[in-house]
């Protein structure tokens, strides 16, 4: 019995470790940017709201064109004073059916397609500001892992000279001074590795955020498959704002809306004509069945002056309200997509002045110093200030080439227009 209990509890423990390696995914392979674009769309709450935003204007569009409900009636009449509800000398079953004037059903028809078009579009805009967002958090996060990289770098570098200086001191060829100042860089070179790694955690926590993604990130085993390199574009201002106001879905959202508003002018004039309602009727007189009638009738505006005024008025004034704001909106664009054009050029200068210039005469002048402190020809230092600049031009690269990649991206935000 006791082996029975024992191998169950093997068992169970087994089956929970199992579950609960495979129930806690984690961010272990390489994860390239279309990898993160399909998660981040499949599992955003913004994403998926303006996805019902879609499916709730389809719901619109049968409630629109609807009539209104069916009415039915039954009534017993001429019940003599203390009988039942069965005596009755006439009995009347009636169905009452009231619609609007023909036209305003078709009206409204077209006003539910054009606030599907719209939403349709404001589903793609959501996309694009996704997109954006995973792009920057992605490449983000790619920059403080390089820039980890770096810290480490600097931390080794760091060691063996403090191990060196301890040796010199030592031996008698080091001063105290290159002692103590040795041992403050390795010192600081670890407090940057922490702030690095913090960072660098912290910015996977927001990629993780931003894809909806709710996995154990494994900070150690996440690879990046795309780069954060630079590469060459040429691009002209004109030629963007041309095609993003032909594309863009902003744009287009606002434009579908003021011909949605348009629709609803035309909804508000109908308001003056007349609506309708039949009825049929089915009754029994003396007993007697088989009678039969049938009623028309006009539902007329006649206080046109308060309701009708009022809807045309409202009608007219939101219309005029979308048409501004289609300006405004083209006006933001346009503006956008100055704002971002020229951040992509400063950057792309920047990146072009450290590439040919600032990098390679950093890491000439760092292997120089390096070469020249080992033979004893420069102080220490002398050689801590080359440090210094290799390792600052280093970092500030890596800050160019990811401001380079969110001016990209914000120019594609601004424009819709995928650029790489």
């Amino acid at each position: 019995m006791e082996n029975i209990m024992r191998h169950i509890c093997v068992l169970f423990i087994t089956l929970l470790l199992v579950s609960n390696i495979y129930g806690q995914e984690k961010f272990t392979k390489d994860l390239s940017l279309k990898q993160a674009l399909e998660i981040g769309l499949n599992n955003h709450p913004e994403v998926q709201k303006s996805r019902q935003k879609i499916e709730l204007n389809k719901g619109r569009f049968f409630k629109d064109i609807s009539p209104p409900p069916l009415n039915v009636s039954i009534s017993n009449e001429f019940i003599p004073s203390g009988s039942g509800l069965s005596n009755f000398d006439e009995r009347t079953f009636e169905i009452t059916q009231g619609f609007e004037f023909p036209t305003i059903y078709f009206a409204k028809g077209s006003r539910a397609n054009s606030e599907i078009k719209a939403s349709e579009y404001g589903f793609e805009q959501t996309q694009n500001s996704i997109k954006t967002q995973i792009k920057k958090a992605y490449f983000n996060a790619q920059a403080k892992q390089m820039l980890l990289k770096t810290a480490e770098e600097n931390l080794q570098i760091a060691s063996d000279f403090y191990k060196k200086a301890e040796i010199r001191y030592n031996v008698g060829e080091g001063s105290n001074l290159e002692l103590l100042t040795s041992k403050t860089q390795f010192t600081e070179a670890n407090a940057m590795i922490s702030l690095a790694k913090r960072e660098y955690h912290t910015a996977l926590n927001h990629l993780n955020f931003i894809l909806g993604y709710n996995l154990e990130v494994d900070f150690q085993n996440i690879k990046f498959s795309d780069s954060l390199a630079y590469i060459k574009m040429s691009l002209t201002l004109d030629e963007l704002i041309n095609k993003s106001l032909l594309t863009n879905p902003a744009l287009k959202k606002a434009n579908t809306e003021l011909e949605s508003s348009e629709i609803n002018k035309s909804i508000a004039s109908m308001s003056y004509l007349p609506s309708f309602n039949a009825s049929y009727l089915f009754q029994s007189r003396n007993s007697n069945n088989g009678y039969y009638g049938f009623r028309l009738g006009l539902s007329l505006p006649l206080w046109f002056m308060f309701d009708q005024k009022g809807k045309v008025q409202e009608a007219n004034a939101n219309y005029m309200i979308n048409t501004y704001e289609l300006q405004n909106i083209k006006n933001y664009i346009v503006q956008s997509i100055n704002n971002a054009f020229v951040d992509f050029v400063n950057d792309d200068i920047q990146i072009q002045l450290y590439k040919n210039e600032l990098l390679p005469q950093a890491e000439e002048i760092f292997k120089t110093a390096n070469l020249s402190y080992q033979a004893g020809e420069i102080s220490y230092l002398e050689f801590l200030q080359a440090k210094f600049t290799t390792i600052n031009t280093r970092t500030n690269y890596i800050k160019s080439l990811y401001d380079f990649k969110e001016a990209i991206i914000n120019l594609e935000e601004s424009t819709s227009i995928i650029l790489e």
